[in-house]
């Protein structure tokens, strides 16, 4: 099966759980249940749940139960948009070709989605029928989107100067905001397939490294970032050498070639520039 195909078919079922698990509007709460809906069935990549099912999967991990966790992974990143796209943090007016959300529902409404969605992915959760798993991945998904993590990462975006930021304090920032979420997404796959723990190790630092290029890859579309501190030349180079560790981490593993695929596909998305 080609890279396209694959990924077409995971994302069928990836689209179809999230409308399932996401309320339909309903009366009086129709509006809340209409923003939640507009801003996670939006056309996204879907990266991170396509990296939860191929580390499932490339472990031995059942599909069904590795749909739970990547679902929740996407409702936790598509709250954090929201938050991230409202006036008092980016305050961006579009999103992937369409107003934030907070351009069509109002601000209140867009940060209770946010929220919302942030809390419907700790439910998504719950509905794993093994509860060891169910309680290890509610632990690493609380510390990937907390302090620790992605609003860890945004508040020190926010606090410190940027005229004072250096290329480490970059890479702590973008490791927060963004790497940690992406190396979760990893981890839920293994943790669902009952790694062992040199397995969950290699898998960790895939997840870092492939989160690590993913905002210098970023960097370089917005023209930013890792931009203020070498070419654009230099900083895909550096993705490059990023990515090759990751894929190295796989090496080991028999069935790696979705993992690899994904890790080469972060990597083109420079060429959207």
């Amino acid at each position: 099966m080609s890279l396209e195909v694959y990924f077409q078919d995971c994302l069928a079922r990836i689209e179809q759980m999230l409308d399932e698990f996401l309320p339909k509007p309903a009366q009086r709460l129709s509006r809340i249940h209409e923003a939640m809906r507009y801003s996670v069935l939006d056309g996204g990549k879907r990266i991170r749940p396509l990296l939860c099912l191929a580390v499932s999967e490339m472990l031995g991990g059942r599909e069904e139960e590795a749909l739970i966790p990547a679902c929740a992974v996407e409702l936790i990143h598509c709250y954090s948009l929201i938050h991230d796209d409202l006036p008092c943090l980016d305050n961006d007016v579009l999103r992937r070709g369409k107003p934030t959300c907070h351009k069509q529902y109002g601000e209140a409404i867009a940060l209770l989605a946010g929220d919302a969605l942030l809390t419907l992915a700790f439910q998504v959760v719950s509905k794993l029928k093994d509860s060891k798993k169910a309680h290890r991945i509610l632990d690493e998904l609380g510390q990937a989107a907390g302090t620790f993590g992605m609003v860890g990462g945004q508040v020190l975006e926010l606090v410190v100067d940027p005229n004072e930021v250096d290329l480490p304090l970059l890479d702590a920032i973008h490791i927060y905001k963004t790497g940690q979420l992406i190396k979760v997404s990893c981890l839920a796959g293994a943790i669902i397939a009952g790694a062992k723990p040199e397995e969950e190790a290699h898998i960790l630092r895939f997840g870092e490294y492939l989160g690590f290029a993913f905002q210098i890859i970023d960097d370089i579309l917005d023209g930013d970032g890792y931009l203020r501190f070498m070419g654009a030349h230099e900083a895909k180079e550096k993705a490059q050498e990023v990515i090759e560790k990751a894929k190295q981490e796989v090496s080991s593993f028999k069935n790696n070639l979705r993992l690899v695929q994904i890790a080469d596909l972060v990597f083109s998305r420079w060429n959207q520039s």
